[in-house]
């Protein structure tokens, strides 16, 4: 039988990287037992400074009473103590042939219940999971450096795994203090990096052509749509934008006013049938509450978050000056 997500004692955990480290730093502040694997010369010791980097954040944030960042071991390869692992996170770097050995190698040593979760930042389940065994527990999730703060987790599924896995790995990555999204289609970059390539595709454009620095272009990012997007989000940012106008609104005037910018030329076409479903989703996303209430939320919100980052840049030359 498999464990259940909320009992779940010991880890393992596949790379010992940025990724790796950050997976490691979380568990390990979460109280929970953690087995490590990486063959890579100083990588032991790479990881442990890593933990110990992290370690005051998860202080901060909050310690389970058993956390102890010494509630690890390391191993240079995947040895019989994998046997005990509840559950698998594997973070080697992103090469389709090195992930399916590692992962078919994951997959003959843990038990046959255990489920194993890839970070893939851009490959499918499919596509790397072939040589799993029991290929119907093995899923994508796609954690956010640094992992032990972000908190969305991707999960994946290819069309081998089940739908029990995947409520599992919901279930698993909620209990212990991520918010996973379930990414219902396999595509290349799942949800968050593609949202991500598209702005720093933008991004790159406009410093290649000499239009802005690359200072400038975070600023454009980091004093205006980046505040409000890291409350609401693109769609939810839209519809607040249209105060009594509606949610139609927005998207009616896109496609009669036909401005086009050339990151959009490869765009779906606007059609009665997209702005549909655009307004069906986002009216259930506003769940009724009133723009005002919204608005409040997104004010009070906009002066702590400006106040916070000011002070946590004011920190940083603070010791630049020293």
């Amino acid at each position: 039988m498999r464990v259940a997500p909320k009992d779940v004692k010991t880890v393992g955990l596949v790379g010992a990287g940025t990724m790796g480290a950050g997976w490691a730093a979380h568990f390990l502040a979460r109280g929970l037992d953690v087995i490590a694997v990486d063959p890579g010369s100083g990588a032991e010791d790479r990881m442990r400074r890593k933990i110990t980097q992290a370690w005051p954040a998860m202080e901060a944030k909050g310690l389970a009473p058993s956390a102890s960042p010494d509630r690890i071991a390391f191993r240079s390869r995947i040895d019989s103590s994998f046997a005990d692992v509840d559950f698998v996170q594997e973070s080697a770097p992103e090469s389709v042939d090195g992930k399916r050995r590692i992962i078919s190698e994951i997959s003959q040593c843990v038990g046959e219940n255990v489920v194993i979760a890839s970070s893939s930042s851009y490959l499918t389940p499919s596509e790397i999971g072939v040589d799993c065994v029991v290929p119907e527990r093995f899923i994508v999730g796609h954690p956010f450096h640094p992992v032990y703060l972000v908190p969305l987790v991707e999960v994946v599924g290819s069309a081998k795994t089940t739908t029990d896995v995947i409520d599992w790995a919901l279930a698993f990555y909620s209990a212990w203090g991520h918010r996973p999204l379930h990414c219902r289609n396999e595509i290349l970059g799942h949800l968050g990096n593609r949202l991500q390539r598209a702005l720093f595709a933008e991004a790159y454009k406009l410093v290649a052509e000499g239009v802005a620095t690359t200072e400038e272009v975070d600023r454009a990012m980091t004093d205006a749509a980046g505040l409000r997007l890291a409350l609401f989000g693109p769609f939810m940012t839209r519809a607040m934008a249209m105060n009594d106008a509606g949610l139609r609104a927005a998207f009616e005037w896109q496609r009669s006013h036909k401005i086009t910018f050339p990151c959009e030329r490869d765009n779906p076409e606007m059609t009665d049938e997209v702005i549909d479903r655009l307004v069906e989703q986002m009216a259930a996303q506003v769940d009724g509450r009133a723009l005002e209430d919204l608005e409040k939320a997104r004010d009070v919100y906009l002066i702590e978050l400006i106040k916070l980052r000011d002070r946590a840049l004011a920190s940083t030359r603070d010791v630049h000056n020293d």
